[in-house]
């Protein structure tokens, strides 16, 4: 008899030790989807905001090169429209690298997260990079630019209105605080990597040699 109780004691110990730990898991597990999850909906809400800010940075570069480039450089840049449409194919490929720091930032092992929203919005931003390496490519008219980004601003408008619920439920409150510097200094960061390309640029052929 006192053999069957300690087994019976035992078997239970087993059984809540068992239950615990699968408890602990399940636990673990869900925090870890959730984390992965306000990760995903974080980073497309960054990607998003800085796409739509460079947007209205680069639209009056676009339809006035030459006194951007001149404002900036302090004297007449030849090419100039070519040398900011470059810059803006290097500037989104900026963007996509800044985009993985950050999703590894928020992650609390320090790893990189791609979640479904964050595949979509680095799809539409890889779709924009191209698309500024083509008009770069073709060297089109500041008329016929605007109109290509603004049908590529719709598609990304288009899916946040599909997933904004979402990303509003979900995203990390400390985004608002603690990441908005990159926001706020894209205007100078831009200007400064353009100042950069001031140096030596007397001709097209000299730029490309760069």
């Amino acid at each position: 008899m006192k053999k069957i109780i300690i087994y019976f004691i035992l078997s239970v110990a087993w059984l809540l030790g068992a239950r615990a730990y699968a408890s602990v898991a399940d636990i673990i597990k869900h925090d870890e989807t959730k984390e992965m999850h306000s990760i995903d909906t974080t980073v497309f809400a960054f990607i998003y905001q800085l796409m739509r800010k460079t947007e209205k940075i680069f639209q009056p570069m676009i339809a006035a090169p030459q006194e951007t480039m001149q404002s900036l450089c302090g004297f007449p840049v030849l090419y100039a429209r070519q040398v900011i449409y470059d810059y803006a194919v290097f500037h989104d490929d900026k963007l996509a690298q800044d985009v993985m720091i950050f999703s590894r930032a928020l992650s609390l092992r320090g790893t990189q997260i791609v979640g479904p929203l964050t595949t979509q919005i680095l799809q539409h931003l890889r779709a924009h990079r191209d698309l500024m390496e083509r008009i770069h490519r073709l060297d089109l008219s500041a008329d016929v630019v605007q109109a290509l980004l603004m049908d590529e601003t719709f598609k990304v408008d288009l899916l946040l209105s599909k997933v904004g619920a979402e990303i509003t439920a979900t995203v990390f409150d400390t985004f608002h605080t603690g990441d908005t510097g990159k926001l706020d200094n894209l205007s100078d960061e831009i200007k400064i990597g353009l100042q950069k390309r001031c140096v030596s640029v007397s001709s097209f052929e000299d730029f490309r040699d760069q």
